[in-house]
């Protein structure tokens, strides 16, 4: 009884601590408006979509210092996490976004590294990056999701806002969704 009495103190420690301390690739991580090196934002590039159409995430990424950033792109190991949570949880994931986080199923492969692993941004330039979710996650249910992105930087990683978008059922030449 004192060893399960013991136990549920400490996993309600770690549930207490686990927000702050929460890492990447042994990285803190950080949130996006606390950087000294890169502003990021994040967007949908549309709030409303019907079933099939693919949602697609906008990051937008400044350079704040006065010498050259390098950006993560998709190269081996510095990718940007990005995490979806639907109204049942996360999403169905594919094998891409299994590979970036470090989740291969077992029998899985990694995929082959990507060619353009940072991209460079020069003193006070933004640049946008489009991240297609269909590619991350089978997103075919109707509902609401929720999509934030940890960007790997030299503070640690950085942790970007939450945004939302939502999946309706329907024909979409049948009707018209507001942007």
């Amino acid at each position: 009884m004192k060893e399960v009495r013991s136990l549920i103190w400490l996993a309600a420690i770690a549930a207490a601590l686990a927000p702050g301390c929460l890492c990447l690739n042994g990285q803190e991580v950080i949130p996006a408006h606390k950087s000294n090196t890169l502003y990021l934002t994040v967007a949908m590039e549309k709030e409303k979509l019907h079933v099939g159409q693919p949602p697609r995430v906008l990051l937008t990424a400044k350079n704040l210092t006065d010498h050259l950033v390098r950006v993560p792109g998709d190269g081996c190991g510095s990718y940007v996490r990005v995490w979806v949570q639907g109204e049942h949880g996360e999403p169905p994931t594919t094998l891409r976004e299994r590979e970036a986080t470090g989740r291969l199923l077992p029998g899985e492969a990694s995929l082959p590294c990507g060619s353009n692993a940072n991209a460079p941004l020069a003193p006070g330039e933004s640049a946008t990056r489009t991240f297609l979710l269909e590619y991350l996650y089978d997103i075919h249910e109707p509902g609401t999701y929720k999509v934030y992105l940890d960007v790997p930087s030299a503070e640690g990683s950085l942790r970007t806002d939450t945004v939302t978008f939502e999946v309706i059922a329907g024909d979409p030449s049948k009707e018209k969704i507001a942007q």
